[in-house]
This record gives structure tokens, sequence and C-alpha cells, in this order.
């Protein structure tokens, strides 16, 4: 194989060389060219040198991540990316990704790209500076470089039904990590894929003329195996990952294609799979080591009782269970949308989201100087999805309105959205507490809290339901989905099963008696079916129906648009609020304003 010259002098400094025989574009950039919108503030801080509290999430973002290689290279900290790129290369070599060739005549070479990260801990400072080569999959043909490329990840709700039970079972969950995953997959034998050699690849004279080439511009690079960046990576390491945990012993969940559980002796160990972040526990800490020292081939980290999950930071309380916020996240949202001086809001929707905006305008694809445009909602909204799925539940309802105009949004719906960001910069240090009741921890109970809003919607007379479930009184789901028999289901799988009959909280006498059979249903013909469906659930004793005051419906968060009073009332109930030792001043902090949605 011709070696690509990364020379150990050049592995050492961390210095790459930009090959010869590429002209050199000229690259636009913030600080030479306008900001485009930025913020005044970034432009006075761009070109300034770094302070000393280089670690600063505030730092971090107005010193923004190059967008390309040109960038990299003027960056105050090009040193530094120049050593990550070399750390890169020389993973993928060591993987074995590619070997080098002449270019065959006619052949199609993807073009690659530098992504460069600033990888931050879960208190939001810097903890490295990652450079990752991607293909160009964007040139992809569909059956000349491609043909399937679904890959399934863990749901949210799966998450947080690990972490419960690691408390009931007394065991910490931990998070493990395989760096350069999708390197590690073989690409499919019956397909050829090029790639053009990447800015900042030296490839030696000698290389060269042994391949006979008279330039490196003649040389492209033949995949071996898979790479970041390709439409079918995340499929092909998705199946290597599932043949490597069938293989130690594992069994995959038909509720979710990936939780993963295994029988070691007396013991369970279950492993939630996200790309290539882990989550483990189990009913014995010994057992849940074992699986580590399984996946030794895949070179996996145990990087010990998980503290960071998905951009979630995780903690344990006095009490033994966890609490879990997205603080940094949110306050990089504020930062990325020009948020962070917006004052805060006690609520995330205003009464008025039902009335139908007589004067309104609709949102350009690509606006100018600053106006909001397709793209920034759409980003905006895409952002606040994440976190109501996450750790924020109260923003969910709000959230659902937002996005159900991502297509065609028009000024209004971006108020909208603005506002939920506001509400989050005021509650931005909310955690979910997930700590079970004490008379809880040696069981598996589910329980849920169910609403509907019957034809709300104005615009199109659409009905919207929602649900919140607890698993030993913690919240691990709250959609507007139906998910209660599928997490018992997934409970069962691994051998956990719920007490029965599990409770459905309803705040509605009348649905009450139609699902215990007790009226009749000629008013209800239009959900003929699901009611049945239920009433037959309930008559075997799988789901119970009981009562609760519509001021303890916390399925209203889901459906409705509340005050400041009974959102912080429902906040409580679903254990979601500051941190304990803070008090109760500033629970919105700054200046709460109060503005149509």
């Amino acid at each position: 194989m011709a070696s690509l010259a990364i020379s150990s002098k050049q592995k050492k400094k961390g210095k790459l060389t930009v090959r010869s025989g590429r002209s050199k574009k000229k690259s636009w950039t913030r600080s030479s060219h306008g900001t485009r919108g930025a913020s005044k503030r970034a432009q006075e801080f761009a070109g300034q040198e770094e302070p000393a509290s280089n670690k600063s999430i505030v730092n971090h973002v107005y010193e923004r991540d190059p967008k390309n290689y040109g960038e990299a290279m003027r960056s105050p900290k090009s040193e530094d990316w120049k050593k990550a790129m070399c750390e890169e290369l020389e993973a993928l070599e060591n993987n074995d990704v590619w070997h080098l060739i002449k270019r065959p005549s006619s052949s199609n070479a993807l073009h690659t790209k530098w992504v460069y990260k600033t990888k931050m801990t879960a208190d939001g400072d810097v903890e490295c500076l990652k450079a990752r080569l991607v293909a160009c999959g964007n040139e992809q043909v569909f059956g000349v470089d491609y043909v399937l490329t679904f890959a399934a990840v863990m749901d949210m709700s799966t998450v947080k039904i690990i972490l419960p039970l690691a408390v009931t079972w007394g065991v910490v969950a931990k998070h493990g990590d395989i760096p350069n995953a999708y390197v590690k997959a073989d690409k499919e034998a019956d397909l050829e894929i090029l790639l053009q050699v990447p800015r900042g690849m030296d490839v030696s004279s000698d290389t060269i003329k042994s391949l006979r080439a008279s330039s490196v511009i003649e040389l492209v690079l033949q995949l071996r195996k898979s790479l970041y960046g390709l439409k079918q990576a995340g499929r092909l390491w998705s199946q290597l990952l599932h043949a490597r945990l069938i293989d130690v012993g594992f069994q995959q969940c038909v509720s979710d294609m990936c939780l993963y559980w295994k029988k070691d002796g007396r013991d369970l160990v279950i492993v939630g799979v996200y790309v290539d972040d882990m989550l483990a526990t189990g009913t014995d800490a010994a057992a849940v080591d074992r699986f580590f020292a399984s996946l030794g081939s895949l070179s996996i980290k145990d990087l010990g009782a998980v503290n960071k999950f998905l951009g979630m930071r995780v903690e344990v309380d006095n009490d033994g269970g966890y609490i879990i916020d997205q603080e940094v996240a949110i306050n990089d949202i504020l930062k990325d949308h020009g948020l962070e001086d917006a004052n805060s809001t006690r609520t995330p929707i205003g009464a008025d989201c039902y009335e139908i905006p007589t004067t309104d305008s609709a949102l350009l694809v690509n606006a100018e100087g600053g106006a909001p445009s397709i793209r920034s909602f759409q980003s905006l909204v895409g952002s606040l999805l994440w976190v109501s799925r996450c750790t924020r539940p109260d923003i969910a309802f709000a959230v659902h309105k937002a996005t159900r105009q991502t297509h065609q949004p028009r000024v209004h719906d971006y108020k909208l959205a603005k506002r939920i960001a506001r509400y989050l910069k005021g509650t931005c240090s909310f955690k979910l507490r997930m700590t079970p009741a004490s008379s809880a921890r040696e069981t598996v109970n589910l329980e849920s809290n169910s609403d509907a809003d019957f034809a709300a919607d104005k615009l199109d007379r659409k009905s919207l339901t929602g649900g919140v479930i607890f698993l030993n009184g913690i919240a691990v789901t709250s959609e507007q989905t139906r998910e209660l028999l599928g997490i018992r289901e997934m409970l069962r799988e691994i051998g956990m099963p719920p007490g029965l009959p599990m409770t459905l909280y309803i705040d509605n006498q009348a649905a009450i008696k139609q699902l215990d059979g007790e009226a009749s249903s000629l008013k209800a013909k239009h959900i003929d079916v699901r009611l049945k469906f239920k009433r037959d659930y309930s008559r075997r004793e799988i789901i119970q129906a009981q009562y609760v005051r519509s001021e303890a419906q916390v399925a209203d968060l889901m459906t409705k648009a509340l005050d400041a009073a009974k959102l912080a009332s429902l906040c409580e109930l679903m254990s979601l609020g500051r941190d304990r030792t803070r008090g109760k001043e500033g629970d919105y902090g700054g200046a709460a304003v109060e503005e149509e949605c």
C-alpha cells in the first residue's frame, strides 16, 4: 500500500501541508467581509486575542468553529486545528479506511470536507478540539455509490427508562463511547467509492511517482471502509454494532431496535444505543463491566458513571436519583439565534395562540439584513423540539404549534418560536428530577395521564391528544402520542413487566364511564374502534381509568396554553424546576415580559 505521508515530525508538531497543485480559493469570512446579521458584539470580538478564559462557553460561541479548511488555517487556534486534523488522518490510516491509487478514467470521485467542532463538557467548558474528515454524500448517486441508508436511533423515552431502572436496581448507569465508529464498518463489497485527496493531506513525491502520476491531482482514495458523510455510513455502522452485540449474547428489543438486553447468569444487563453512544446498566455492576470488556474489539471507551449524554447534563441527587438538564444547550440556542439579551417571558405560549392572525406575511427562504427567514425559523424550531423531547415537557404544546408551520412559516410563527426561546432563557436552569418514590424502588409501576382537546385549532379544526407516562413516579415520556402499551411491552421484553392494572388518569368523568362500559357509545361513533380497543384492555384489567382533578392533570402541558400559575403548578408535579438548593427567588430570571405569541 502506498503510504499517505504524515511524517513523524508532522505528527509531533501537529503540522499539515496543503498539497501542491491546488489553487487557493478566496474564502468568505465574517471578519473580513462583514457579519451578515451577526451581533455588533461578535464583530467587535472578531480579531481580538483570545482571553485567558478561553474555556468559557460565551467565548466559544463568539469565536465560532471554522466552517472550512481555510477558516481553520486563519484561525488563532490554527495550530490546535492542525493537530486535530493530524489525529483524524492518523486514526483513518490506522483503521485502513482507504488506499491511494491513480484515478481511473471516467470515474466519479467524491469531494471531501473538514468539519470542525469544539467539544464541550457537561458544564460548558472546552473539552477538546475535534476535526472530522467527511465525504460529500450529497454527490452520491443512488445505485452507484449507495443503495440502502436507514439506521435507527434510540428513542428518548428509552433513555429516560434506563435511568430510573438504574435507580431501581441500585447500579449506576454507565456511558460508553466508540471513537471513529463509522470507519470500523466495511463498505459494501459491490460498490466502488472514490474520494478526492483532501486538503491538509501531504502526499510525498515518492508516493506520487510510485503510482506513475505527475501530481497529486491524478490520485484518489479508494475506500475499503465506511466514512463519515456517506449516505449509508450510519446503516453500515448500525449493522456492525448489532452483529457484535448479538455475538456476545445480547438480544434486540422489538419495541425499540436500539435497546439490547442480556441475561448474564441471574443478572440482567440492558444497553441503549444512540449511534456510537451507549447507556448501560443492570442488576449487577460487575455484569455491566463485563459488557464493556466484551466489546474490546470495537475499542469502546468506558466513560464511567454517566454525566453527559446527548447534550444533557446528568447528575445524581442526594436521594440517589438522577437529575437531567440542558442549560448549556439552551444557552447555545439563544446565542446562535441572537436572543441571549432578549427579555424572558413567564409562559412559552400565550392564550391568543388559538386566534387566526388577520394580517401576517410569509417568511422568505433566505432573508438578508438580519431579517427572519424560513431557514432560521426551521433551525430554531428544530433545536426547541430536541430540548422539548429531552428535558422540557413544559414547552411541548408550544413547540407542537410551531412545528406545524415549518413548511410555510409566517411572521406570527417566528414570533412564537422566539417566545419559546425567551421562556427557556428565564428557565434555562430548570432540571428534570428522576427520583422514584421510596415505596417504588423494588418494583416497576407504570401510570399515565391522558388529555385531549377536541377541534381546538381554529385553522383546520384538528384535535390534539397528549399524555405523560410515569415509571415509578418518574416522567419518562411526554408527547402527543399513545405510548403506554408500547413501554409496557418493552419492559416485558427485558424481563421487568410492570404491575397490573396500569392506572390511566383522566379529568373527564364521561370518558371514564365510556371506557368502563357504563355509558352508551352512540355519541362516540367517530372514535368507535379506538374506544372498543381501550375498553377491551380495561375489561382485561390491563389498564384502569381513574379520575384526576383538572388542577392536577399534567397532560394539560401537552394540549393547552396555560397561564403562569398553572404552568408552574404542573411543572412541580412533573418534578421539573430549579435546583431545590437555589430557593424560589428569580424563578424566571431577568425581566419577565408578556406579549402575543
